[in-house]
């Protein structure tokens, strides 16, 4: 059951990450939204077997929230 879970996330990531590459005409756009959404497959993948793991918005707040700070 969970290679099935973690298919349809890879499957799932892959056409985001296609859906930009394609929309986006820079590459360094390209590259910063293909980097979240590899890390937050990576995080979906790992809340499979811990789920007792923050979520990928929790990570993502943690991560960007020190730089929001910094940026104001």
């Amino acid at each position: 059951m969970k290679i099935g879970s973690i298919l349809g996330i890879l499957m799932l990531a892959a056409a985001i990450m296609y859906g930009e590459w394609k929309s986006s005409k820079e590459k360094r756009a390209r590259i910063v939204s293909a980097g979240i959404t590899a890390v937050t497959t990576v995080i979906g993948i790992i809340l499979l077997f811990q789920p007792r793991f923050p979520g990928p918005t929790q990570v993502m707040k943690l991560v960007f929230g020190s730089v929001d700070k910094l940026m104001k």
